[in-house]
Parts: structure tokens; sequence; C-alpha cells
């Protein structure tokens, strides 16, 4: 956060302490101040082209108590998948038909009601988190921990013991789960996961094609919602379009840690 002399705010980083508290320290620093650390911040001080003084605060996390982080900063809980769960899924040998559905979500009762089944059966069905989660478990027998929002999953995947973030994008790894940001005209959407089924590749073993499943995504007839027949089923891009859906850019992959 800035603010100069004309009494004017502008945010440059977000940080954890009371506004008030901050405020009123730093607006009492003497115009010779160079540094001031308030807690878990670092107050710089500086002057714009007309001379304005111009009071920077930036929050550093490696300064935050232990008494905040305990209280106010809460970890997803770790999840540790049994030895005896683990499973690798063969990968495919050829491209998956397009519109198919290749995860097992749910049944038809007697009723004629939709039962979801196991790994699907929990979460906020229709949502892009819970359908890579469930067939990220689906297919590698690893229940991966509450990560929160799509685009934090790869800051977060250290939180399992299973799992790995890889961030190269260049090989796109198949049977991984695939993280995408927003882009900045719409950084305040939660981002996207898919799951990447297969991947057609040149002669070299660039990726050309890139066959994967989803739900909640780009052309969903129900959104935040389950929808029979579109969640789950196999959509077929060009790499390119791959990296940067609309609204979206690929950030990286989650693959089970090797053991």
């Amino acid at each position: 956060m800035k603010q100069n002399s004309a009494g004017k705010i502008s945010m440059k980083k977000a940080f954890l302490i009371p506004m008030a508290a901050a405020m009123g320290i730093t607006m009492a620093a003497p115009a010779f101040a160079g540094q001031i650390y308030v807690g878990d911040t670092e107050t710089v001080v500086s002057y714009d082209e007309n001379g304005n003084k111009v009071i920077t605060i930036i929050f550093d996390p490696a300064k935050t108590p232990d008494f905040f982080r305990e209280q106010y900063i809460t970890p997803p809980k770790p999840v540790k998948t049994a030895e005896g769960n683990r499973r690798q899924a063969e990968p495919l040998t050829e491209a998956p038909e397009v519109g198919t559905v290749p995860a097992d979500i749910h049944r038809i009762n007697e009723n004629g009601g939709v039962e979801f089944v196991s790994p699907y059966h929990g979460g906020r069905r229709g949502q892009c988190t819970w359908y890579a989660a469930g067939r990220f478990q689906e297919v590698h027998g690893i229940a991966l921990p509450l990560f929160g929002n799509a685009k934090e999953w790869i800051a977060n995947a250290w939180y399992s013991d299973d799992v790995q973030a890889v961030t190269d994008l260049t090989d796109v790894p198949e049977q991984a789960v695939a993280v995408y940001r927003p882009t900045e005209e719409f950084r305040d959407w939660p981002g996207h996961v898919s799951f990447v089924e297969y991947v057609e590749r040149d002669g070299n073993g660039k990726p050309l094609t890139i066959y994967y499943t989803d739900a909640n995504g780009v052309g969903d007839p129900e959104k935040d919602a389950y929808s029979p027949g579109y969640d789950g089923s196999v959509k077929a891009v060009s790499y390119e379009e791959f990296l940067h859906p609309y609204g979206v850019e690929l950030i990286g992959y989650l693959l089970p840690k090797d053991k």
C-alpha cells in the first residue's frame, strides 16, 4: 500500500495486520526515516518526482509472529494416503473419443435418481475442484487435501505427502491435474483445474493436442452444478489453446509424488 502527501492510497501488496494500527504508526514517521519495522511489515519512506513523501508498507511473511500464524493462518489438513490404496491406472494408448465420459461418476438408482459413487459423492458437486480431485483419486488412489480455490492448488501441494507440483509447462504429463490461475482481466476468478487424459505429440515429443476432462468449464450448460454428460466428458484442444483458455492461464500440474 502506498500513501502520498495528497492523501491518495493505492494497494501495493496485501498484508495481514490491522489497518488502523499500521497507518497510525506510519503517518507519524519522520521525513528522514528510511526503514521502519512494524511487526511483520517493512515500511519504506521515499519521495516522488513532485517532492511528496511516499510511505510504502511491504508485508514479509517470514516475519509473521508464531502466535499470529497459529491463530489466523490455518493450513489445509495434511492427507496421507495408505500405500495399499495407491494405484497407477494404465495410461491410454490412443486418444479417447471426444464427448465420452471415462470417469465413473454416478449411477441411476431404481427411482431414476442420480447417486454419486466414490470418490465423487462428497464436495461441491459440479465444481471443477470437485471433479479434478475425484478423477485424481479414481485414477491414482490418492485423496487430495483441501486445496482451496483452483488457483491455489500449486502453492498448496506441499501440504500433501503424496502429491507434487510441476511448473514446467512444456511437457504435458498425462493423468495429471492441470492448474490455472485467472488472467489479470479476471483476477477475482477462483481459477480452474482439469484432468489430462491423453496427449498427442509430434515426432520430437512436443505436445500437439490435449485430451482432457473437467467440470464447470467453458461451455458447461449448467454452471456450479453437476451436468451429466458434460462434466467429465472428453474435450480436445491444441496445446496453445490448452495453455490459455478463456480468462485463465496454465501455471502447472499436479502428479503423484514418486515413492
